[in-house]
C-alpha cells in the first residue's frame, strides 16, 4: 500500500461504502434535584446543587451550587445544533475521507513528493473543518459570586464532541484493513511497539481533535520544508486520532451484519436468490447470538428475527411465483431500508470494549 499511491484510493473509497449507520447523541448532560417541604431542607445547603432548571427547547441547562447567603457558582451550558442520522452518516463518510488524503499524503513523503504531500494534507484540513461546522457546540458559563453578590470569577468555554464512530459494514480485508494498516505503519514510524492479538475490530473511532492538530503541525512543516517533521506528524494523526475497539464475543454478530449487507447490496440490484441466501446466513447467526443471551435480554433479538422471517417468505413466495409476486423499485427500496434498520439494529448490540 505505502508503494502503491495513485491506487490508494479505490481501497479507502470500499471503507466508505461500508459504513453503517451508527448513533451517538450530543445532549447536554443534567440532572433533576427535586426539593422537600421540610423545614430542614429549606435551610441554606453547604454542599451540592440547590437549584437547577433545563429549557428544552434552546437545550440550556442552568445549575446553581452554594449557598443564598455565602459564595455561589452558576453553571450555564446552552448547546446550539443537532445531529441528525443522517448527519452522522455524513460525518463518518467525511472523516473516511480526511483519512484517505491522510494516508495519500504519507505515501506522499515516502516518495518525496512534498508539493503533492501538502496538498493531500490542506485537503485533508478542509474535511475536518467541514466537520466541525456540522459538530453541536456546547458552551458552558461559569459565574461565581461572593457573599455581595459581585462576581469573583468569570469563565466561558466551548466544547465539542469531537468523537466520530466509524461502523463497518463488511468486516473483511476491504475495510478495515487500510485504516488498520496505515496505522500499524504509523505506529512503527512512531516508535511505539505493540503486540497484536487475533481479537477482531468491531469497531473504529476517529477522534477530530488530534488529527486536526497534526494536520496542521504537517502543513506548516510542509511549508518550512521539514518532510521529517511532517512525517512523523501524520503518523501520530493516525497514532493520536484512531482507537480501535475489540471483541471475541461477538463473532456471531459480526456475521450477522456482514450478511445483511450483503443482502442489502443483493435487492439494491433486484438479485433476490442472493439477497435471501445472506437472509438465511443473518438468520442463522442472529439464533446462534441469542442463545448467549440472558433471557431478559433476547426481546430486541426475537423482534428482528421475526421481521427477517417475514422479509424471507417475501422472497422466498416471489422466487416460486415470480409473475404473481413480483417486487417493484418502491417495494425494493423499502426491503432495503428495512435492511438497513436490522444493520442499525444489530450494530447496538455489539458489546464496547475500550
Amino acid at each position: 500500500m505505502r508503494d502503491r499511491y495513485l491506487g490508494s484510493t479505490s481501497t479507502w473509497r470500499l471503507l466508505s461504502a461500508g459504513l453503517v449507520a451508527f448513533t451517538f447523541i450530543v445532549v447536554p448532560s443534567w440532572g433533576q434535584q427535586q426539593s422537600s417541604a421540610s423545614k430542614e431542607q429549606q435551610q441554606p445547603s453547604t454542599s451540592a446543587s440547590k437549584d437547577q432548571e433545563k429549557d428544552k427547547e434552546d437545550n440550556r441547562v442552568v445549575r446553581t451550587f452554594g449557598t443564598e447567603k455565602g459564595y455561589r457558582t452558576e453553571l450555564v451550558s446552552e448547546t446550539a445544533g443537532r445531529l441528525t442520522q443522517e448527519d452522522q452518516r455524513q460525518l463518518s463518510l467525511l472523516m473516511i475521507d480526511v483519512l484517505e488524503h491522510l494516508d495519500k499524503g504519507r505515501i506522499a513523503l515516502d516518495a518525496d513528493e512534498t508539493k503533492d504531500a501538502l496538498k493531500e494534507v490542506n485537503k485533508g484540513l478542509e474535511g475536518t473543518q467541514a466537520i466541525r461546522k456540522m459538530l453541536p457546540k456546547t458552551t458552558v458559563r461559569t459565574k461565581t459570586m461572593g457573599p455581595d453578590g459581585k462576581p469573583i470569577f468569570e469563565d466561558e468555554l466551548v466544547d465539542q464532541n469531537d468523537s466520530i464512530p466509524l461502523y463497518a459494514g463488511i468486516l473483511h480485508a476491504r475495510t478495515l484493513a487500510p485504516i488498520v494498516e496505515a496505522r500499524r505503519n504509523a505506529l512503527a514510524v512512531a516508535g511505539v511497539q505493540v503486540v497484536e492479538s487475533e481479537r477482531v475490530i468491531t469497531e473504529a473511532l476517529a477522534k477530530l481533535d488530534p488529527i486536526e492538530a497534526q494536520l496542521t503541525k504537517a502543513a506548516k512543516a510542509l511549508g518550512e520544508n521539514k518532510s521529517e517533521v511532517a512525517t512523523k506528524a501524520l503518523a501520530m494523526a493516525l497514532v493520536r486520532g484512531l482507537d480501535f475497539r475489540y471483541t471475541k464475543e461477538d463473532s456471531e454478530l459480526i456475521s450477522a451484519r456482514d450478511a445483511l449487507w450483503f443482502a442489502k447490496r443483493a435487492l439494491e440490484e433486484n438479485n433476490v436468490t442472493q439477497a435471501a441466501a445472506n437472509l438465511n446466513v443473518a438468520h442463522q447467526r442472529m439464533v446462534l447470538y441469542r442463545e448467549v443471551l440472558p433471557n431478559d435480554q433476547r426481546r430486541d433479538v426475537d423482534a428482528v428475527l421475526r421481521e427477517v422471517e417475514q422479509m424471507q417468505g417475501q422472497l422466498r413466495q416471489e422466487r416460486t411465483q415470480p409473475t404473481a409476486t413480483a417486487a417493484t423499485r418502491a417495494d425494493r427500496t423499502r426491503q432495503g431500508q428495512t435492511v438497513t434498520q436490522w444493520w442499525d439494529k444489530v450494530n447496538t448490540w455489539f458489546r464496547r470494549h475500550l
